[in-house]
């Protein structure tokens, strides 16, 4: 087990401050509490990398096989987005703007498959899946280096992987790269899972999985808006939006007041639903946010499906978690609404 993992046992339940929570929130709550974070210089995140712990198994091989193939190497496979439709609308028009990947490999007799990838200029979505004969429990941890994009200088998100069947499991990954320039119109993606665990047994089965392939950008339009809200002595502003075809995606940043943070450890800005002016309620994904200064300042994103062309303005309610650390306290306050024309 590794020492997070030992972490997390160490905790003392009755210090834990009951907080009411959203469903989407508990969702995200359910990816944080095991995982570890992952970062390539100084940077807070509120997001983290979904890992796992390693028992060592035996020797392994690896072999590629080519798309055309891969009906026969895994013929379960088609449209993995769409198990996960009923969960999370937000991937309902996944599948019709996915590059397609198609790369199959096999180690250890777990065959993994990479299917498609979206990029939207400012999140990845991939969806992949395993088939093997060993048990890895109902929701596998991935454990080795996360996804990693050429020239990012910060990441962060995370991996849902599921089972379906008792050989078949099928995942998404969303993450977030952070660019010191502007986002590349194609990035160039590198995936190297060590090993598979079931969390249920602590069981570990190494491997030697190794992928790498490009996604292009989806042709997409910017609109700079500039609307700020102030509550609590923490400041949020709207600064853009950016659409295309498959979603929206709302960039804002938020800043918080020294005299806060002196009480604080933590603090989050986010919102969970967005409406638009005709009346339509949207899933919002939060993309996560980056600070460099220790956490006074952040920039941020959501991403909802592409907002509906008769819409002229949306209206989102953004949420403040304040935080002590683990166990040591929290607060939650909504902060004014927010409405942005659309052009």
């Amino acid at each position: 087990m590794t020492k997070s993992h030992k972490d997390w046992l160490d905790i003392d339940v009755d210090a834990i401050e009951p907080m009411e929570l959203s469903s989407t929130q508990k969702v995200q709550l359910k990816q944080t509490i095991l995982n570890k974070t992952k970062k390539k210089r100084p940077a807070k995140w509120v997001r983290h990398f979904t890992a796992a712990a390693i028992i060592g198994v035996s020797a392994f091989t690896t072999i590629n096989f080519a798309f055309p193939t891969l009906a026969t190497q895994i013929p379960f496979m088609n449209n993995i987005a769409s198990y996960f439709d009923n969960k999370n609308t937000m991937f309902e028009n996944f599948q019709s703007h996915a590059t397609e990947i198609g790369q199959v490999q096999t180690s250890n007799g777990i065959s993994m498959m990479i299917e498609s990838a979206v990029y939207d200029g400012t999140s990845v979505t991939i969806s992949y899946a395993l088939e093997t004969e060993i048990d890895l429990g109902t929701n596998p941890f991935i454990e080795g280096d996360f996804i990693h994009i050429k020239d990012s200088v910060a990441m962060g998100g995370g991996a849902r992987l599921e089972k379906i069947s008792e050989t078949k499991y099928i995942g998404l990954a969303n993450l977030t790269p952070y660019f010191d320039k502007e986002a590349p119109d194609e990035i160039d993606i590198t995936w190297k899972p060590q090993a598979f665990t079931n969390i249920n047994t602590n069981t570990g089965f190494k491997g030697d999985w190794d992928f790498h392939f490009t996604v292009s950008k989806l042709a997409a339009e910017l609109q700079l808006v500039n609307e700020t809200v102030k509550n609590y002595n923490v400041t949020t502003r709207f600064t853009a939006i950016g659409k295309n075809d498959m979603s929206t995606v709302i960039h804002y940043e938020y800043e918080v007041d020294p005299e806060v943070l002196s009480k604080w450890q933590e603090i989050t800005v986010q919102f969970d639903e967005l409406q638009d002016n005709l009346g339509h309620s949207y899933v919002v994904n939060g993309n996560g946010a980056q600070s460099k200064d220790s956490g006074i300042s952040y920039k941020s994103s959501a991403t909802v499906l592409a907002i509906d062309p008769a819409a002229t303005s949306i209206t989102v309610v953004p949420v403040i978690y304040f935080s002590l650390g683990s166990g040591k306290g929290t607060d939650i306050k909504k902060m004014d609404p927010v409405t942005i024309p659309l052009q």
